[in-house]
C-alpha cells in the first residue's frame, strides 16, 4: 500500500478507537436540511474508495475526478483555490519528518487544513481578512456535537424572531440596494443579528462562514464570476433569493465537513493564521520552517484574480468598513505602481516585458510591478526556512497583451537570486480550480481571451 494510505489508515484507526472509548458517535439533526444521516461505516468505505481512486491517479497531478470538497474544504469557495489533493501530495512527498509548514499566501487555508491532517503544525498569512476568517475557521478544533446543538438553538432563535416580527436593521454601505433585493437584505440582517445574539464567540466564526456563503448566493451578483458583476436586468426580476434555506443547507454541509475533519485531524497540531502583508515580515524565528506549500497570486488583482472584489460584499456584511473591503486589491502584489528596491535578475521576465511594452508600455510597468513585489517576499521566505528545506509553489502562466508570461521560469530565476535551487516542476491541467473561463488580458472591457488551463508546481530547495 502507498505510504500515505498506510499512515492515513493507521491514524484513522487510532482516532476511531479514541472516539469509541469516549462514547463519541455521529448524532442526527432532524430539522430541515441539517441532517447527518451517513454512518461511520459508509463514510469509511467512501474514504477508502476515494483514496484508492487518488492513488490510481498519482501518476499525474490533474485529479480530474477527485472530490475536492472533503473535510472542511467544503466550507466556502474561494478564487483559484489549490485543490487539497495537490497540497496533500506535496506534504507527503516533501514533508517527511517535517514539523512546521508555512503558507505565506494562504488564501482560504487548503494547505493549512492538509497540514493538520498530516500531523504538521502550520502558519498562514494573507492580506485579505475574509481569507483569514476562512483559514482560521477551517482549521479550528470545533466540537461538532457542540456546534450541532448550537445550530439547533440558533434555528429556534431565528424562528422566535420571525414569530415576533423582530426585524434588525441591515448594514449601510454604498450600493447595497444595487447588490441585494429588499427581501434578501431583510433576511440576511435577521440572520446576522441572530448569530451575534445566540452563538458564543468561541464558535461564532463557524456560523459566520455559512452566513458568508449565504450572502454571496443571495446577492444580485453572477455566481460564475470572481469579480463583481450584476445579474442582467432581463434575468433579475425572476431571481428569488432563498436566504434561510441557503443558510441551513450551508450549516448542514459544513457540519458534515467538520465531523470528517474533527475525526481525522491530528489533535496535537495547531495552526496560526495572520492577517499580514508578507512583504512586512513573517512572525516566525529564523530557520524554523521545514516546508512551504503555497499558491501565490498569478498576477495583479486588477486583471487576474480579484480576491478583493470576490470578498467585498461579504466583508461589508460582516461589519468591515468600505475602505477596508475595497483596498484589498490595491494592497496586493502589483496593486499599485511604486518605487521598489527589489534586487533580482530574470531574463525570462525581461523578454516578456519587452514584448508587452511594444503593445502597451503602461501594462509592461504594471506587470513588472507585480514581479518586483513578488521578489520582495523572498528575503523573508528565505530567512524563516531551514537549510535544505523545501518550497512548493503552485503558479500559472498568464497572458498579457497576447504575450504568455512564464511565471514558473521567472519564479525559478528570482528564487535563485536568494539561495534556492530548482529541483523539478510538475505540470497539471486545471479541471477543478475556481478560475474564470475568460478574462481581459488587455485590461479593456469587452476584450476577452481564455485564461490559464494549466498550472505549474515548482519545487525549490534552500541551499545550506
Amino acid at each position: 500500500m502507498h505510504q500515505r494510505s498506510q499512515y492515513t489508515s493507521e491514524r484513522h484507526r487510532r482516532v476511531s478507537r479514541s472516539c469509541s472509548a469516549h462514547g463519541y458517535n455521529l448524532c442526527h439533526m432532524e430539522r430541515d436540511s441539517i441532517r447527518i444521516a451517513t454512518t461511520d461505516r459508509v463514510r469509511e468505505q467512501m474514504r477508502l474508495l476515494l483514496r484508492t481512486q487518488e492513488e490510481e491517479e498519482e501518476a499525474g497531478w490533474d485529479y480530474a475526478s477527485a472530490d475536492t470538497k472533503t473535510h472542511t474544504h467544503c466550507y466556502h469557495i474561494y478564487p483559484a483555490m489549490m485543490i487539497p489533493q495537490v497540497a496533500r501530495r506535496l506534504i507527503h512527498t516533501y514533508g517527511k519528518g517535517a514539523e512546521l509548514l508555512l503558507d505565506p499566501f494562504c488564501g482560504s487555508g487548503t494547505s493549512l487544513v492538509e497540514a493538520r491532517l498530516a500531523g504538521l503544525n502550520a502558519v498562514g498569512l494573507d492580506i485579505n481578512p475574509f481569507a483569514v476568517l476562512l483559514a482560521r475557521t477551517k482549521t479550528a478544533d470545533y466540537d461538532p456535537i457542540l456546534v450541532r446543538k448550537q445550530a439547533h438553538a440558533l434555528r429556534n432563535y431565528v424562528d422566535d424572531l420571525l414569530k415576533h416580527g423582530i426585524q434588525p436593521e441591515p448594514p449601510q454601505f454604498f450600493n447595497i440596494d444595487y447588490w441585494f433585493k429588499p427581501e434578501a437584505k431583510r433576511d440576511l440582517a435577521l440572520l446576522r443579528y441572530a448569530i451575534e445574539q445566540a452563538i458564543p464567540t468561541e464558535t461564532r466564526d463557524f456560523f459566520l462562514v455559512a452566513f458568508a456563503a449565504t450572502v454571496r448566493e443571495s446577492s444580485n451578483t453572477r455566481l460564475d464570476e470572481y469579480k463583481l458583476y450584476r445579474i442582467p436586468e432581463s434575468k433579475l426580476h425572476a431571481y428569488t433569493p432563498r436566504v434561510f434555506e441557503t443558510f441551513w443547507e450551508r450549516v448542514g454541509r459544513n457540519l458534515r465537513g467538520l465531523e470528517e475533519f474533527f475525526q481525522e485531524r491530528v489533535p496535537a497540531t495547531h495552526v496560526q493564521v495572520y492577517e499580514r502583508d508578507l512583504r512586512q515580515g513573517i512572525p516566525l524565528p529564523t530557520a524554523t520552517v521545514d516546508l512551504i506549500v503555497t499558491s501565490p497570486p498569478y498576477g495583479d488583482s486588477q486583471t487576474t484574480v480579484a480576491y478583493g472584489q470576490f470578498s467585498r460584499l461579504v466583508l461589508q456584511w460582516l461589519g468591515y468598513d468600505d475602505d477596508t473591503a475595497k483596498s484589498i486589491d490595491r494592497r496586493a502584489l502589483g496593486g499599485k505602481i511604486a518605487p521598489v528596491q527589489a534586487r533580482y535578475e530574470s531574463p525570462s521576465l525581461v523578454t516578456a516585458l519587452e514584448a508587452i511594452a511594444q503593445a502597451c508600455p503602461k501594462r509592461a510597468k504594471q506587470v513588472k510591478q507585480f514581479y518586483d513585489d513578488f521578489a520582495l517576499c523572498f528575503p523573508e521566505i528565505t530567512r524563516v526556512v531551514k537549510p535544505n528545506g523545501y518550497a512548493c509553489f503552485v503558479v500559472g502562466n498568464r497572458t498579457v497583451k497576447g504575450v504568455r508570461i512564464p511565471t514558473d521560469q521567472i519564479l525559478i530565476e528570482i528564487a535563485s537570486c536568494f539561495g534556492w535551487r530548482h529541483l523539478t516542476t510538475h505540470h497539471r491541467n486545471i479541471p477543478n480550480k475556481r478560475m474564470p473561463l475568460r478574462n481581459s488580458p488587455t485590461n479593456k472591457a469587452g476584450e476577452l481571451s481564455p485564461t490559464m488551463t494549466e498550472e505549474h508546481i515548482v519545487i525549490l530547495q534552500k541551499q545550506p
